[in-house]
């Protein structure tokens, strides 16, 4: 699925701004922020990041052991380490589709601290990981991301909104009783983001209302709810700010159905 092909020209300048949004304003969440103060790396930092990696690399479908060993290189600030680990094991024969959710995750953790061209390719990488991640077992984690990645597009240069509606519809689509509330909640306000994106108010507002509905304490779908105007606008924008990071842990989020 390509996405950001080289670049050239006028279009450069355009693409500066392709994944930034309106600054971003605290207290607003879609998928959570979770900024974390750089830890010290010292032996310590090294000896818990091989420890990790050397238990991903018996089990590397364990999305919960994989999101721990990212929230430790986030901290340290060591994101082509954990990429280039976890490319590694995707690459591998027979390998699943929760190591390329994995891999699509770790490009998501590094893309706040990038600038704004290598944050459309990281971008590209993160869905192609996603797609490949599908093709081997559809999964709502799987396409909630891959249509919450589509939505921070530059709507006026890539036009990837109705694309990332598309995958956030699926990824209702698959859901069952069983689906974790928090997930589910995140993936409903997804949506509704990508809704206000295309001018559709009214839908937004449906998919808000629904999802409250089904996820009452969630904070994000009542903020949505009870916001309207430019107040909206600035909370749909300040969620889809590629310079705040998202909350990658997978805290609430497994299993994956």
């Amino acid at each position: 699925m390509p996405l950001a092909r080289p670049i050239v020209g006028c279009l450069v300048a355009l693409c500066v701004c392709a994944l930034v949004a309106e600054p971003a304003h605290a207290g607003v969440v879609v998928w959570g922020v979770a900024e974390q103060e750089r830890a010290t790396v010292d032996a310590s930092y090294w000896q818990r990041i091989e420890a990790f990696e050397k238990a991903i690399a018996a089990d590397p479908e364990n999305l919960k052991l994989a999101a721990d060993y990212r929230q430790l290189v986030i901290m340290g600030g060591q994101f082509d380490r954990s990429i280039d680990f976890l490319e590694r094991l995707a690459r591998q024969k027979g390998s699943g589709p929760n190591v390329r959710i994995s891999l699509a995750l770790a490009y998501v953790d590094k893309v706040p601290t990038s600038g704004d061209i290598r944050r459309l390719y990281l971008g590209r990488d993160a869905m192609n990981a996603l797609t490949r991640s599908i093709e081997q077992r559809p999964s709502v984690l799987a396409y909630g991301v891959r249509g919450l990645i589509n939505l921070f597009y530059n709507t006026f240069i890539f036009r990837r909104t109705d694309k990332g509606v598309a995958d956030l519809k699926q990824a209702l689509a698959l859901a069952t009783a069983d689906t974790p509330p928090v997930l589910l909640a995140r993936v409903y306000v997804a949506l509704g983001d990508g809704y206000f994106r295309l001018d559709d108010l009214a839908k937004a507002n449906e998919t808000w209302s629904a999802g409250l509905a089904k996820c009452p304490e969630d904070a994000a779908l009542k903020l949505r709810l009870s916001s309207q105007g430019r107040q909206l606008a600035v909370v749909v924008s300040s969620a889809l700010d590629a310079r705040r990071r998202l909350d990658t842990s997978l805290n609430g989020m497994l299993p994956l159905r």
